[in-house]
């Protein structure tokens, strides 16, 4: 019966079967997959892959996050996305040849599976199934890099509405006080993410705040005006 080889272990299959990349692929070739991992554990911060090294492999977030980021000259971080568990790392970079466009950084302690480049290439040559799920992949990444280009463009606090009204679409819950949400993240990582730094991010919230647009508790936003997180941070006016 097809499912997990006893050779394997659980928590690896688990992320190797479930990762985007590969949804389409059999359980055979998900066990070729695990058998040719190496899995390593990372403490936070921990640098997985640099701006400019060679992409010769790519790695499946078993447990934890892992933060994709851009350095500036300035010093400022400007992270692309944070990906958990059966998220691929450096795959683009990998599928593309040549040498990876990012730095890759543990935002928590991480347990990973690293696989070579040609285990990548192997798979989509023999099921070749799996290649529509990468190309469905690669241009959901480019939909997101322009919104992370569009979202710079804007001052800190239209990011951070950006930010919570397509938080409030996926995981927002009416309450007898607004729209609450969670922030999904820690504000420390919340402000890399949004290109600023965590004090600016601060005076962002106080800003929403004082304009009656929301209140914060920790991790916890309750929206009460939706509607002006969209028109701050997504340009949408109906009038």
């Amino acid at each position: 019966m097809p499912g997990r080889p006893s050779d394997v272990r659980s928590d690896l299959w688990t992320a190797l079967r479930e990762c985007r990349l590969w949804r389409a692929a059999g359980d055979e070739a998900v066990a070729a997959l695990a058998r040719r991992a190496t899995v390593r554990d990372e403490p936070r911060g921990a640098v997985l892959v640099a701006e400019g090294d060679p992409a010769t492999s790519f790695a499946v977030v078993i447990t934890g996050r892992v933060r994709i980021y851009y350095l500036g000259a300035d010093g400022k971080q400007f992270v692309f996305e944070t990906v958990g568990t059966a998220e691929p790392v450096a795959a683009v970079a990998v599928l593309a040849g040549g040498r990876n466009p990012a730095t890759a950084e543990t935002a928590t302690p991480a347990t990973l599976a690293w696989l070579p480049r040609e285990s990548l290439l192997e798979l989509i040559a023999a099921e070749p199934d799996v290649a529509t799920s990468v190309i469905a992949d690669l241009a959901n990444r480019v939909v997101n890099f322009t919104y992370v280009v569009q979202s710079f463009t804007l001052d800190v606090p239209s990011r951070l509405a950006r930010y919570l009204f397509q938080r409030a679409l996926a995981v927002g819950a009416p309450s007898s006080r607004g729209l609450e949400l969670d922030l999904g993240m820690p504000k420390s990582e919340l402000a890399a993410a949004l290109g600023t730094v965590p004090e600016t991010l601060s005076r962002a919230f106080a800003r929403l705040r004082d304009d009656g647009v929301l209140e914060v508790h920790g991790k916890t936003v309750t929206v009460f005006d939706v509607r002006a997180l969209a028109e701050l941070g997504s340009g949408y006016n109906d009038t």
